[in-house]
């Protein structure tokens, strides 16, 4: 067999990269070809942390469906030598999504500032609506947008979600508004948990179903006068006591899947027979009564 001798790697510098920084800091216009020689030449600092290919990958979903904001003051920062302090992962992600964006660029920052940077609480959706039941109404917002992609078994990209995407769903669904105190109440009574319940109702609330929401929602914080085969008493008894999984299917998909199953027997005025409501692996996730993902009409 024969040894063939490879070359080491090369390590790029920034003096090599054709694409100089600014001379001083400011807002400014990167091409992706920009962007992508300077992840080239200026990341390879050693103590620059693992490049992660998710999350770049998260930053170039935001940035080609036009929700990354612009020349924000958490900018793209370079040492005294040209060496990206934080900066990789976007840059990462705008030479992926072959965009020009502005950035508000920063030069010749100290390295040692390094350790102290992205140490804050990550910011939610929740402290973006900043309304009551802030925290549910992004969870619901959030089902709402991983089910936009139309996934027919489940919602995969459920947690890849970004800030921007919630609320930009949060705002194109006021329906959300519309009975979070009531859901909250259930939940305290039932623990059905209040994001995708609010997900199924704001669904409801675009079909004639909608009427039905006020005795679903007081059937299941009660439990008065609930009659076997009710669909609500035995969502009720799906969740009181703590939820667990049935097979190997996705807690969240599983949670939801019951919920909307509920609902729609509840909408049609159906008896469930037997032990409730089941969500099997390979099972289609179902859809809420009526609803229809072109549906654009608010119910008044």
């Amino acid at each position: 067999m024969t040894n063939i001798m490879r070359a080491a790697p090369q390590v790029l510098t920034p003096a090599e990269d054709p694409y100089r920084l600014p001379s001083e800091s400011g807002v400014y216009d990167v091409s992706p070809e920009m962007a992508s020689s300077w992840v080239s030449y200026r990341a390879t600092h050693p103590k620059l942390r693992p490049l992660s290919k998710s999350t770049a990958a998260r930053y170039q979903a935001d940035m080609e469906a036009g929700r990354w904001r612009q020349a924000t003051p958490e900018g793209l920062i370079f040492d005294t030598e040209g060496y990206i302090i934080s900066a990789q992962h976007r840059l990462k992600a705008q030479a992926n999504a072959g965009l020009t964006l502005k950035w508000r660029i920063f030069v010749g920052e100290p390295r040692d500032i390094a350790p102290f940077l992205d140490q804050g609480f990550r910011r939610t959706a929740a402290h973006v609506i900043r309304v009551p039941y802030a925290r549910d109404m992004g969870a619901g917002a959030r089902h709402l947008a991983a089910l936009a992609d139309g996934n027919a078994f489940g919602m995969p990209r459920y947690n890849s979600v970004q800030v921007p995407e919630i609320v930009a769903t949060y705002e194109a669904w006021p329906e959300l508004n519309w009975y979070p105190s009531e859901v909250w109440a259930v939940w305290k009574a039932t623990s059905i948990p209040a994001g995708p319940h609010l997900a199924v109702l704001a669904q409801a609330s675009r079909t004639d179903s909608r009427l039905k929401i006020e005795a679903w929602l007081e059937g299941l914080r009660t439990g008065a006068d609930l009659k076997a085969g009710d669909p609500r008493l035995l969502l009720r008894e799906r969740f009181n006591g703590g939820f667990v999984t049935m097979g190997q299917v996705n807690k969240r998909d599983q949670m939801y899947a019951l919920i909307v199953k509920a609902w729609n027997a509840y909408a049609d005025d159906i008896k469930v027979a037997g032990q409730g409501f089941r969500f099997k692996v390979g099972e289609l996730l179902p859809t809420v009564k009526d609803f229809s993902a072109t549906s654009s009409e608010v119910a008044a």
